[in-house]
């Protein structure tokens, strides 16, 4: 079907370039100009034969320098090649367009009643022959010339979709990159809080186990898309948290503000991109103070969204000591991946504050969304 439409796409463009020049010898030989050209005229009828050869090879010239010439060799830097051909090419026919006017302007100067336009006693024969091929040779370079008004749109159109493809092919495979680095980042967290319940509490081991993989699946299966429901991604962080509350709700206070059910059918279809707002949540239940006062470790989270403008905050206390030493031994991949991707994706459609006022770290993020 795709080759069959651009057959038919390109017949019809054919179709429509022969009617535009057909139009242009038509519109020359009307008696609206009652133009002359050398020795044909309209008035002695010898000037539409001469058109129609004449246009043939002004258009031979413009559609092979721009289809041939301009990007063999012009678009390749091949500039020497360029002018040497060309100059070969308008000088070859004009010579051949010149003859031809001569053979034509000879078989009609025999017929009864038409006369010598070339003066036969002016003596300056061969300055009107140099001027009548000066002529020839100067609407064959112009000709020449018009195929760069008749490519430049073309390219100008072609680079510009060129140079959108490559900075969306560069995106995807940043973005791509940057999502591959999710996984890993939430699997080592999750590992990590397992791993420390199975020898103190297993049923509450198994409990974070099941949660941790409707999590997983959710990563797997539901965040392949670019953007997803913000409904979804709520419900993700409200697992996330849960999941976190077990590991760490005996020895902190954590208080959360999240969307209601209510809220959540309210969305109207409001898509943000996956795993975007879980590294803020990650970070902040991995530096959270462990004090022996569990009144010293809090944790607050608040999500809004007012119209299609969502509101995330995150606040967190930490032991600067213990924070210190867990960055010494971080990649720190988190973050900075965030930040990265609401820089690619959100392009002044978000604001990110990042702070730590003496022992509590804070997050604020808004992100218009669509």
């Amino acid at each position: 079907m795709k080759k069959l439409f651009k057959l038919k796409t390109r017949i019809l463009q054919l179709f429509i370039h022969a009617l535009f020049w057909i139009a242009v010898i038509a519109i020359l030989n009307s008696s609206i100009f009652d133009l002359e050209w050398g020795p044909f005229s309209k008035e002695e009828g010898t000037l539409l034969i001469a058109l129609i050869y004449g246009m043939l090879i002004n258009i031979f010239l413009m559609y092979w320098n721009a289809y041939r010439m301009i990007p063999v060799f012009l678009h390749r830097k091949k500039l020497q090649a360029f002018w040497a051909y060309s100059a070969l090419m308008l000088f070859g026919l004009s010579f051949v367009e010149f003859f031809a006017d001569v053979i034509y302007y000879l078989s009609f100067i025999e017929v009864p009643g038409q006369t010598s336009v070339v003066s036969e006693n002016s003596g300056n024969e061969v300055l009107e022959i140099i001027i009548w091929f000066g002529l020839v040779f100067l609407f064959n370079a112009m000709f020449w010339a018009m195929a760069f008004l008749y490519r430049f749109p073309k390219d100008w159109k072609r680079n510009e979709l060129a140079q959108k493809q490559l900075i969306q092919d560069k995106l995807t495979a940043e973005l791509d990159f940057l999502k591959a680095q999710i996984n890993p980042h939430f699997l080592f967290n999750g590992i990590n809080s397992i791993y420390h319940l199975i020898g103190s509490d297993h049923e509450k081991a198994q409990s974070v186990l099941l949660q941790f993989s409707e999590l997983l699946r959710y990563q797997l299966y539901e965040c392949n898309d670019e953007m997803i429901s913000l409904k979804k991604e709520m419900n993700y962080l409200k697992n996330y948290i849960l999941l976190e509350e077990v590991r760490k709700g005996e020895d902190a206070i954590i208080r959360k503000q999240l969307l209601s059910e209510e809220e959540l059918v309210n969305l109207n279809g409001l898509k943000i991109a996956p795993l975007l707002l879980s590294p803020f949540l990650e970070n902040a239940f991995k530096y959270l103070s462990l004090y022996s006062e569990k009144e010293n470790n809090q944790l607050s989270i608040q999500v809004s969204v007012f119209k299609n403008e969502l509101n995330f905050f995150v606040e967190n206390t930490f032991d600067p000591a213990i924070t210190q030493n867990k960055k010494r031994n971080s990649s720190g991949i988190g973050l900075e991946n965030v930040k990265r991707r609401l820089k690619l994706l959100y392009p002044q459609k978000h604001f990110l504050s990042i702070s730590n006022n003496e022992e509590r770290f804070n997050v604020t993020l808004k992100i218009t969304l669509q």
